[in-house]
């Protein structure tokens, strides 16, 4: 507890620290009036208002200068600028401010390297402004004023003519030219939108560097990102990582026909191919090729191919091939070929072909294939077939095959599902499975009686050209006093009607018939049916027909039921095998009444 309380007081006071240090000494307000005084004297009284003190070599002022200077509420920095107009360069160390002589520009032959430094201000309230953005399209330079409003920017040009551009958000764009290749102070007034009689032609620039993404990117915080609507291009950007690259700061702002990112990269779009070793961001489009060892990550749409060693993630939709180790995602319309090795994701409609490790999931209208290690979603209409390791879900319409090795859903099924157990609203096609229920197909409960079980149960569920049938008898009244004699089974039918009021019923059936508890050996009845289905009523019929009956036991087990009791058809096949099993053959026939 103790410790935990030393270090609150600790965290507060350090947050109390940091809010009461002082402002940089250049950053601080002086106000002064002088007529023919001498500089020495000037910056003497600077340094204490400004509650600091001048360090510079004796030789480097002359103590017989005069100026005449007037100030009001400006920065130490612009009383400075104005008194010796660019000749020195200023560096704050503790409370000193030491002044030295500014370096000459280095000139090489064919290049110009000049500094341009000052504020960019409120036009209307004379306000310093943080975080507009200031840049060089053709050079990619950039800088962005810090908290006070102060920039400074180094431009490497050949062209004398610099044309400089200032933006910032609320705020009209900027255009400064400047003609004086050299070292320069200058502070650049900006427009407020708010004030701005003309702010609806300062708006209409826009263009596709307005990303509107569904999701947030990394870097859209940036200062550059948030500020400049402009679109600029380049042909070729290659980068360390995001902002250490050719296009610097302003990379966010640049839509690339190539770029080859060692570690990761970010842009506003590419044209033709980006390569990232490690990554690739992109705020807008993507089209033709974009590899990445680890992922790509796309605000808006992507065309052509798109690989990556573990994700492609796209805030728009996929005209593509799209292969990832670990998973594929599309927010809006994608068409193409998907290849994940755990999922493929895409939350709009989605047309091609799915192909994933464990899952396929698309919560829109789909088309084509899907071929899931466990999984298949889709949540709305789906033109195509499934295929899955476990499960196929479609939620709509289908119009599709549906197969996997334990269960399909599907609301509206065109097709055919196999699978262990099978459900669908409306079924269109066959259900092959163990257990299929279709809403909207064949049900029917019947109670039955046979030669050896005068009571027996079944549940028939399916459609009229297939069905499951499971079933159970029960014989209560045993002969000699002996355990009751039951069983349970499954089978398959079918359903043809022959009239409006007639069917024929053709079953196979397999049951396990028990005496007592569970009969721990073979004791396999099969049953060849074929029997007429006369409806009488809505949801009500009568049901007689006859079986082929073969019962399969083992010669070495001595206590099985006896078979008939009342009734004794004839056997006319009695064989013993072999390998000690005997198969009975005779005709038998069931009468039923039919529900549902």
């Amino acid at each position: 507890m103790r410790v935990l309380v030393f270090f609150l007081l600790l965290l507060s006071g350090a947050q109390a620290f940091a809010q009461s240090r002082p402002k940089p000494i250049l950053e601080r307000p002086i106000s002064g009036n002088f007529t023919q005084e001498r500089v020495t004297v000037v910056l003497q009284r600077i340094g204490q208002q400004g509650g600091f003190s001048f360090s510079y070599p004796s030789n480097l002022i002359d103590p017989n200068e005069t100026v005449t200077i007037a100030f009001t509420n400006q920065t130490v920095r612009e009383v400075l600028n104005r008194l010796f107009n660019g000749r020195y360069q200023y560096k704050a160390r503790e409370n000193h401010l030491i002044i030295s002589k500014a370096p000459a520009p280095p000139v090489k032959a064919s290049t110009t390297v000049i500094v341009i430094n000052g504020y960019v201000v409120d036009q209307s309230t004379g306000e310093k402004v943080p975080d507009a953005s200031v840049y060089d399209k053709k050079s990619m330079a950039s800088a962005v004023t810090d908290q006070f409003g102060y920039y400074k920017i180094r431009l490497d040009k050949k062209d004398p003519d610099i044309k400089l551009s200032v933006s910032k958000r609320e705020y009209r764009d900027t255009l400064v030219i400047i003609t004086a290749a050299e070292n320069q102070y200058l502070d650049i007034p900006i427009r407020s939108l708010t004030t701005d009689l003309v702010a609806e032609t300062a708006t209409t620039v826009a263009d596709t560097a307005t990303v509107e993404n569904g999701f947030d990117l990394p870097y859209e915080s940036e200062a550059n990102v948030q500020n400049i609507r402009d679109t600029l291009y380049q042909t070729v950007q290659t980068s360390f990582l995001p902002f250490l690259g050719t296009n610097g700061r302003l990379s966010g702002n640049v839509i690339n026909e190539y770029s080859i990112n060692f570690l990761g990269g970010y842009s506003l779009g590419t044209r033709q191919i980006e390569l990232g070793f490690f990554f690739n961001v992109d705020r807008g489009d993507v089209r033709w090729l974009q590899i990445a060892g680890f992922g790509n990550l796309v605000g808006r749409n992507v065309s052509g191919v798109q690989a990556a060693g573990f994700f492609n993630v796209n805030g728009g939709g996929a005209n593509a091939v799209q292969v990832a180790g670990f998973t594929n995602i599309n927010r809006q319309n994608s068409v193409g070929v998907q290849v994940s090795g755990f999922a493929n994701v895409d939350l709009h409609r989605y047309s091609g072909v799915q192909v994933a490790g464990f899952s396929n999931v698309v919560l829109d209208t789909a088309r084509g294939v899907q071929v899931a290690g466990f999984a298949n979603v889709v949540t709305n209409h789906y033109q195509g077939s499934q295929f899955a390791g476990f499960s196929n879900i479609a939620t709509r319409k289908i119009s599709g095959s549906q197969i996997s090795t334990f269960f399909n859903y599907g609301h509206t099924v065109r097709g055919t599902q196999i699978g262990l157990f099978n459900y669908a609203d409306t079924l269109g096609g066959v259900p092959f499975g163990l257990l299929s229920f279709v809403n909207k197909g064949y049900h029917k409960l019947e109670l039955s009686a046979d030669e050896i079980f005068y009571t027996n149960v079944a549940f028939r569920t399916g459609v009229r050209s297939f069905h499951n049938i499971l079933l159970a008898g029960l014989r209560p009244e045993s002969p000699f006093g002996e355990p009751t004699v039951w069983t349970f089974g499954y089978g398959m039918g079918t359903a043809t009607r022959l009239a409006r009021w007639l069917d024929l019923n053709v079953d196979l059936t397999a049951q396990h018939l028990n005496k007592g508890g569970f009969t721990n050996a073979l004791s396999l009845l099969s049953k060849l049916h074929l029997g007429f289905d006369f409806r009488v009523a809505r949801k009500f019929s009568i049901h007689a027909g006859g079986t082929l009956n073969a019962y399969l036991t083992d010669t070495s087990f001595t206590d099985y039921p006896v078979l008939f009791t009342d009734i004794q058809p004839s056997i006319f096949y009695d064989e013993t095998f072999t390998n000690g099993n005997n198969l009975k053959m005779w005709f038998g026939g069931k009468v039923a009444l039919r529900f549902f």
